[in-house]
C-alpha cells in the first residue's frame, strides 16, 4: 500500500467508489427495476466471516504484542491500551467491510489499527525500528482522518482529499528531515541503532523539530475545521449517522494535541507515558463511534413505523411527501404525479444530485414519482422500504378512490334514471290530464251548452250557465296544474318558449335573454323549474320591481343566471331554495345563491349537458 515516493497509495482504492448504487430488488414495488439491474440485499454475515475475523484479530494481536514486547515490561498500561485500541480499529474495519459502499473506510480503519500496533516498535531499541517509529509512528492518524472525513460517503471531497495527501506528505517529510539531521544518541536511542544521518546538526535539527511541531498544530486545526464544516454542511440522515463519528474525531484531535504538548515538555529518556495512555483511551472512542453509526443506520428502520402510521391516516401526494420528508430527513424530497418525470428520465441517481424512484401499481403503471437527495442512495434499504410503504398506501388509496368513483358513478346513473323516470312520469301525467280529464270536461261543457239551447226554463238555463262557468274555472285550474307538472311548451318549443309563458303569467317585469338551441330534456326541465322557483320566490317575498333571466347553452353545459332588484336576504336553507338546489343537483349541476340584504338576489346555475 506504499508508493514509490513514500506516500500512501490509497487513492485508486478509496476515492473512486461510485455513487450510482442501483436499487435493491423490489425497490420499485409492482414495477420493473431500472435497466434490468438487480442489486443484492444487504448481505448477512456467514460463519466464515467470523472465523476469518477471529483469525485476523488473533494474528494482528500477536503482531502488536510482538511489536511492543519490551513495552509490556516498561509500561504495561500503555501496551494494554495500545493493544485494545489497535484491535478495536481492526475489528470495526472488518465489520464495516460488510456495509455497502464503505470498503474504503473499512480498509482505512484496519490499516489504522495495524499501523497503530507498530507505533511503539522502537521499544526494541535496535535495528531500524527506532527510525521507523520516528518517521512512521503517527501514520495511523492519516488513515483515521481519512475514515472520519469520508464516512459514509463514497469518496472524499476535493479539499478533504488535498488535506489527506498533504497530511501524509507532511508527516513523512518533516520527520524524515529531523531524522537525517540527528543521530541515534541525540534522539534518545542507543548508538547501535541504525540511523540514516546525513548531517549531524543539532541546531538545524532543533529548528526542523519546531517547524514540525508547528506544522502538526496547523494540521490539527485544519482537521478540526474540516470536521466542523462537514458537520454543519451535512443534512438529513448523513448528519444523524456521522455526528458520533465527528465528535469522536474531534476528541481524538484534542487528545493528539495534549499528547504532543506533553511530549514537548518531557525528556528524551522518559516519555509522557500517561499522555500516551490517555490518547489511546480517547482514540478507542473512534472505532466505537463507527460501530454506533452502523447501529444507527440499522435503527433508522424504526422510522418506518411512524411512516406507516402517517400514511395510514391519508395517502394523497401531499401527505406522502410530508411523511417521507420526516422519515428520511430530507426537506427537499418531492412526490409528484408521474407526468412530472421526463420520458427519458430513468430511476436511480441522476447527474443533478437527485435520486428518482417511481411508484407503480400492481399492473406496472406509474402513479407517483419520488425525487430525493442522492445521499439517500447510501441508505437504499431504508429508502426503498419507505417508498414501498408509501406506494402501498397510494395504491390502497387509489383502489378506494376507484371504488368510491364506481359507487358514485352508480349513484349518478341511478339518480339519472330516477330523474328521467320522473320526467317521463310528468309528461305522462300532463298528457293524461290534457287528453283525458280536460277533454272529458270540455265535452261536458259542450253538452251543457246544448242543454241550455234546448230549454226554455229560466231556472234551468241559469243552472246550466252557472255549471258551465264553474266548469270553465275547473278547466283553467286543470290547465295550470298540467302546465306545472310539465309544460307542453317546454317539450315542443324549448326552454325559451316555456320561460316566455312564465314571464307572461307573473305580475313582474321580467327581461329574458335565452340563447337559441335545445339541450337534453332533463337539463332543460331542471333549468326551467329552477327558474320558476326563483321567479316565484321573487314575486312572493322579494318585493322586486323587475327581474332578469339569462341562459347560455354550449355543447358541454348550460349556464343560467336569475337576478332581481328586491329586498335580498334570501335563505338558501328555505324550503323553496333547498328544493331548487336539490333539483339542480339531481342532474349533477351546481347552484350558487347570492342574496345580500337590500341588494337583490342572484341565482347562478350550471348544469352539464353530457
Amino acid at each position: 500500500m506504499e508508493g514509490d515516493d513514500g506516500t500512501v497509495a490509497l487513492r485508486s482504492d478509496l476515492h473512486q467508489e461510485s455513487l450510482a448504487v442501483p436499487p435493491e430488488p423490489g425497490a420499485l414495488a409492482g414495477g420493473p427495476e431500472p435497466d434490468g439491474v438487480r442489486q443484492p440485499a444487504r448481505r448477512s454475515r456467514p460463519p466464515r466471516f467470523y472465523l476469518l475475523a477471529a483469525a485476523a484479530l488473533a494474528a494482528l494481536g500477536c503482531l502488536d504484542t510482538l511489536a511492543q514486547f519490551p513495552l509490556w515490561r516498561q509500561a504495561p498500561a500503555l501496551a494494554t491500551a495500545n493493544l485494545v485500541m489497535s484491535l478495536a480499529f481492526i475489528l470495526t474495519g472488518l465489520l464495516l467491510r460488510q456495509e455497502r459502499g464503505q470498503r474504503g473506510v473499512a480498509w482505512a480503519l484496519i490499516l489504522a489499527g495495524v499501523f497503530r500496533s507498530l507505533d511503539f516498535i522502537d521499544a526494541w531499541n535496535t535495528g531500524p525500528w527506532p527510525v521507523y517509529a520516528v518517521v512512521f509512528g503517527g501514520i495511523d492518524r492519516v488513515f483515521g482522518a481519512y475514515a472520519v472525513l469520508r464516512y459514509p460517503r463514497p469518496a472524499l471531497g476535493r479539499l478533504e482529499r488535498i488535506f489527506v495527501l498533504t497530511l501524509t506528505g507532511w508527516m513523512v517529510l518533516s520527520r524524515s528531515l529531523v531524522v537525517v539531521t540527528t543521530t541515534a544518541t541525540s534522539a534518545g536511542y542507543p548508538a547501535s541503532s541504525w540511523w540514516p544521518t546525513i548531517t549531524a546538526n543539532e541546531r538545524l535539527s532543533g529548528v526542523l523539530a519546531v517547524i514540525q511541531d508547528a506544522g502538526d498544530g496547523v494540521v490539527v486545526v485544519v482537521l478540526v475545521v474540516l470536521l466542523v464544516r462537514r458537520l454543519v454542511e451535512t443534512r438529513g440522515l448523513d448528519r444523524i449517522v456521522i455526528a458520533p463519528v465527528i465528535a469522536a474525531g474531534l476528541a481524538a484531535a484534542a487528545a493528539t494535541v495534549v499528547s504532543a504538548v506533553a511530549q514537548a515538555f518531557s525528556t528524551i529518556s522518559v516519555g509522557p507515558t500517561g499522555a500516551y495512555v490517555a490518547e489511546s483511551v480517547v482514540d478507542v472512542l473512534l472505532p466505537v463511534a463507527f460501530l454506533v453509526a452502523v447501529i444507527q443506520r440499522g435503527l433508522l428502520a424504526r422510522n418506518l413505523t411512524g411512516l406507516s402510521a402517517q400514511v395510514a391516516a391519508g395517502a394523497d401526494l401531499g401527505q406522502i411527501r410530508h411523511a417521507l420528508r420526516e422519515t428520511l430527513h430530507d426537506p427537499t424530497l418531492e412526490v409528484l404525479p408521474p407526468t412530472a418525470l421526463p420520458p427519458t428520465a430513468r430511476p436511480g441517481p441522476r447527474a443533478d444530485s437527485r435520486l428518482v424512484e417511481v411508484i407503480r401499481t400492481d399492473a406496472g403503471a406509474p402513479i407517483a414519482v419520488v425525487i430525493a437527495d442522492a445521499a439517500l442512495a447510501r441508505y437504499r434499504g431504508l429508502f426503498d422500504a419507505a417508498v414501498r410503504t408509501s406506494g402501498l398506501a397510494l395504491r390502497n388509496a387509489q383502489l378506494q378512490a376507484e371504488a368510491a368513483r364506481a359507487e358514485l358513478d352508480s349513484v349518478r346513473a341511478s339518480r339519472a334514471r330516477i330523474v328521467a323516470a320522473a320526467l317521463a312520469e310528468r309528461r305522462r301525467l300532463e298528457r293524461d290530464l290534457h287528453d283525458g280529464a280536460q277533454q272529458r270536461l270540455l265535452g261536458l261543457a259542450a253538452r251543457l251548452t246544448v242543454a241550455m239551447s234546448r230549454t226554455s226554463d229560466p231556472e234551468a238555463t241559469a243552472a246550466f250557465a252557472g255549471a258551465r262557468t264553474e266548469l270553465g274555472q275547473v278547466l283553467a285550474e286543470l290547465r295550470d296544474l298540467a302546465h306545472g307538472i310539465h309544460p307542453a311548451t317546454l317539450v315542443q318549443g324549448g326552454l325559451a318558449a316555456a320561460l316566455e309563458e312564465v314571464a307572461e303569467r307573473l305580475p313582474l317585469a321580467i327581461d329574458l335573454d335565452v340563447a337559441p338551441g335545445r339541450g337534453p330534456a332533463e337539463v332543460e326541465a331542471a333549468a326551467y323549474f329552477a327558474a320558476c322557483e326563483a321567479l316565484t320566490n321573487t314575486v312572493k317575498h322579494a318585493r322586486a320591481s323587475q327581474a332578469s333571466v339569462v341562459v347560455r347553452m354550449t355543447a358541454s353545459h348550460l349556464e343560467m343566471e336569475v337576478t332581481d332588484d328586491g329586498a335580498g336576504g334570501a335563505d338558501p336553507a328555505g324550503n323553496g331554495l333547498a328544493n331548487l338546489m336539490d333539483r339542480v343537483g339531481a342532474v349533477d349541476g351546481e347552484a350558487i345563491i347570492d342574496s345580500p340584504p337590500a341588494r337583490g338576489t342572484r341565482l347562478w346555475v350550471r348544469i352539464p349537458c353530457g
